[in-house]
Order: C-alpha cells, then sequence, then structure tokens
C-alpha cells in the first residue's frame, strides 16, 4: 500500500513535469513559428533587395556606356576643332587668354596715357587701338576676336 501511494506520487509528480514541459514546447513551438515568419519576410525582402541590385547594376551598366560615349564626342568634336585650327584646344584657349591679358594691359596703359596727355598742354591725343589676335587663317570662324579685343568707340 505504501508502495503504491509512493508509485501515485511519483506518477502525479511525473505528470506535472510532463505537463509542464509540454507547456515549454507548445511555447518554444510558439517561438519557432514567429522566427520562422520572419526568417520568411527577411528572405523575401532580400529578394527585393536583390532583384533591386540587379536593376541598379543594369542601371549604372548604361549611364556608363552613356558617359562613354558622351567622353568619345567630346573627344572627336576635339579633334575636329584641332584640325580646322591647326592646334590643340588647350594651346588655343591659351593664346586667347594671353591676348585677352595683353589687351587689358594695353588698354590700363592707354588709360594712363591720355590721364598723363589731359595734365600736359601740347601733348597729342593717344589713339584708342583696338587689339587685333594674330590670325591663322582668314576665316573668322576659325580665328574668333575675344570680346575684350573689340574698340570701345562708340
Amino acid at each position: 500500500m505504501e508502495r503504491e501511494k509512493k508509485l501515485e506520487k511519483r506518477v502525479k509528480t511525473v505528470e506535472a513535469d510532463n505537463s509542464s514541459l509540454l507547456q515549454r514546447i507548445e511555447s518554444d513551438q510558439a517561438d519557432i513559428d514567429i522566427l520562422k515568419v520572419k526568417i520568411a519576410e527577411l528572405e523575401e525582402e532580400k529578394a527585393h533587395r536583390d532583384e533591386q541590385n540587379k536593376y541598379f547594376k543594369l542601371k549604372n551598366k548604361e549611364l556608363e556606356a552613356a558617359n562613354a560615349q558622351k567622353d568619345h564626342k567630346m573627344y572627336m568634336m576635339n579633334k575636329v576643332l584641332e584640325n580646322l585650327i591647326g592646334m590643340s584646344i588647350e594651346q588655343k584657349i591659351e593664346e586667347i587668354q594671353v591676348e585677352e591679358v595683353r589687351a587689358r594691359r594695353q588698354a590700363e596703359i592707354d588709360v594712363e596715357m591720355k590721364n598723363k596727355g589731359k595734365g600736359i598742354e601740347g601733348v597729342s591725343d593717344v589713339f584708342e587701338r583696338s587689339i587685333i589676335p594674330v590670325t591663322l587663317s582668314e576665316s573668322p570662324v576659325q580665328n574668333p576676336r575675344p570680346i575684350s579685343a573689340v574698340s570701345g568707340r562708340c
């Protein structure tokens, strides 16, 4: 009898433990299900980002191709211009800048000479000069005059 009571007590303890373990299993299973849903959401987000990355890689390639084409066009236009003017674009720009600096300096000198001439009687008038850049050919399109070289007479 006592043995039966001990066994009964033992069975109740084991059943209580079993019940507790079953509750933990259910709780853990709920956590597992939640994690499975999160994993599915993350995988879906990853797939979406992978699609976006593919799209942006293609867009980048398109932009790089467009830039390469634009660079090639600029290179070809520079070559055509160099052939027309007989020197590199950089040289021509530098030449025009030098001419503009000379024109400004000459204009300053002319103004100083006029101012000095006004203070002294009998000094002949100083004529304004228009600066004409060195011409490489007769075509005004191939050798345009800088704005600063245009005469200031009205």
